[in-house]
């Protein structure tokens, strides 16, 4: 937490800013649901566990600076939860008959990951008078914040800061000074939630959320 308090405060300052100085084009929230899954590749012998994805809340805050008669910059500010689900216990090569790989399965085990995610993105929009289309694509940090699990093996060691990709696509309904819109975003990493053979962990996410975007119109 100590790690993510410098960043809360840095968008504060970013947000106090980008007021004073009419450089923000909007600001707004957004709420909704997140589908998370996750790769187990165990490296020695090249093979992926079967996951199930897990269902979770998302809901963040952004800023929208620069905005110009087509492209802007905007900063999303997010809590997501991530993880994935699986009925395997353990996996074994019996190395007297040709290297057969046995999984051993079990009950169903849940693991969570909480982050809070910082995405500063490129925005492109079409303005059709009240509907405006838009795609984003960038960069994107994760903090995490709690590991959760019921596994008989947790996790030992979990990456504290993970960097990825975000894009999405949305479409909003403009009102005047106020615009309301549903989004789309996949995120996927750019290393594992473990760091370390043998096991890689690594985190894709969808997200579907419904927001408000708060126009500045001086």
């Amino acid at each position: 937490m100590k790690r993510v308090l410098p960043v809360i405060v840095i968008i504060i300052l970013s947000a106090s800013l980008a007021v004073d100085g009419q450089i923000m084009g909007s600001v707004g929230l957004k709420a909704g649901v997140s589908l998370a899954n996750q790769s187990h590749q165990i490296t020695p012998i090249d093979y992926t566990l079967e996951t199930e994805p897990v269902i979770g809340p998302a809901a963040g805050i952004f800023l929208e600076a620069f905005r110009g008669r087509r492209f802007s910059f905007q900063t999303d500010f997010a809590f997501v939860t991530k993880g994935s689900k699986t009925t395997t216990q353990s996996v074994t090569v019996n190395h007297l008959d040709n290297d057969n790989i046995v999984v051993n399965e079990g009950d169903l085990k849940v693991s969570k990951f909480y982050y809070l995610c910082l995405s500063p993105m490129a925005r492109y929009r079409i303005d059709l008078e009240r509907i405006t289309p838009y795609a984003m694509l960038g960069l994107r940090v994760d903090f995490l914040l709690k590991y959760k699990t019921d596994s008989d093996y947790p996790l030992e060691e979990q990456q504290k800061v993970i960097p990825g990709l975000t894009g999405g696509v949305g479409v909003e309904y403009n009102l005047n000074g106020l615009a309301i819109f549903i989004e789309f975003q996949y995120q996927t990493d750019a290393m594992p939630v473990t760091g370390k053979d043998p096991l890689l962990i690594n985190n894709n996410i969808f997200l579907f959320t419904l927001g408000i975007r708060y126009l500045n119109v001086n």
